[in-house]
């Protein structure tokens, strides 16, 4: 999956946020993204991009890292 934008486009949605233009320090909590909803949207970008992210990662705690695995999914997605 070479094209972020259906992700970007899905994750700004789902969180109500346009991520790639927040600040990559920006903490996720901050803009009213708690444990539970961040999980449900990794658990959807999975279904609906058919991809695997690592369950043994740490969930991204801010904007930067959120946005460094959905280039990360890209990259590995054939």
């Amino acid at each position: 999956m070479q094209d972020t934008a259906p992700v970007y486009r899905f994750v700004d949605e789902r969180l109500g946020i346009e991520l790639k233009s927040a600040d990559a320090a920006t903490e996720l909590a901050t803009l009213g993204v708690d444990s539970l909803s961040l999980l449900e949207l990794v658990f959807e970008i999975e279904e609906k991009f058919g991809v695997t992210v690592d369950p043994d990662a740490a969930p991204p705690r801010k904007c930067g890292e959120l946005v460094a695995l959905i280039e990360r999914i890209a990259a590995e997605k054939p």
